[in-house]
């Protein structure tokens, strides 16, 4: 645990980096699943598939992936201001999506996808936002691609340098990025037997760790004094 928590930085742990990459995939699962093949944080596919929605000319899939490319855009600016003028700003950050989890997880499946979506995408806007470096180093915790280059570029530097400060940031983007795909996995298994309650799950795991988070920041301003 001191290793997963070894940082100057609460917020660039690698347990909270872990955490919150696993919810990450999860999260994006979900909303693939069952909102219709739009994805909640990956914004390039969601654009991609916006291309196809337009050549098709359907309409509802054009406003899925609008709503959640805006709604994205919205959550990072807002994730921005709680930063401005919040003291525990990453705290508050986190709370969009534990209500939006638990309001959507209660909805029938027949909610319209365009607003679970939506809501999704800005919940882990800013999560994505608050919680952006693991032991310094820049990731994503809601889409993974920048995070398995890196991996794969710092193992490479280490295969010809020895350097071992590129084995330990080639082993954290590869931890997230099976954390990424470990949640993606169970979401994908869960869904059949919760359906939209699946969100719930990883409600209850983000309010863990934004309680641990509070606690763990306050113990570290504690020490400063």
């Amino acid at each position: 645990m001191n290793k997963l928590l070894n940082t100057h930085h609460v917020e660039e742990a690698r347990l909270f980096a872990i955490i919150m990459t696993f919810c990450g995939g999860f999260l994006d699962a979900f909303t693939y699943i069952q909102c219709g093949h739009t994805l909640a944080a990956a914004q390039t596919g969601n654009i991609v598939f916006l291309a196809a929605a337009l050549v098709n000319h359907n309409v509802i899939g054009i406003v899925d992936r609008c709503g959640a490319i805006l709604l994205y855009i919205i959550g990072i600016i807002t994730a921005l201001v709680f930063e401005a003028h919040l003291k525990y700003w990453r705290v508050f950050c986190l709370l969009p999506i534990l209500m939006i989890g638990l309001f959507i997880g209660a909805m029938p499946e027949s909610y319209p996808t365009y607003l679970s979506v939506g809501l999704v995408s800005f919940g882990l806007a800013l999560l994505n936002t608050a919680f952006s470096k693991i032991e310094g180093l820049g990731y994503s915790s809601v889409f993974t691609t920048g995070n398995l280059k890196n991996s794969v570029i710092s193992w490479t530097d280490f295969y010809y340098h020895r350097e071992r400060k590129e084995f330990i940031t080639g082993l954290n983007y590869f931890l997230i990025v099976v954390a990424f795909t470990l949640g993606a996995i169970a979401s994908a298994a869960i869904q059949p037997l919760l359906r939209m309650k699946t969100i719930w799950v990883a409600v209850v795991i983000i309010l863990i760790t934004d309680i641990f988070y509070y606690f763990q920041k306050k113990h570290e301003k504690g020490k400063q004094l």
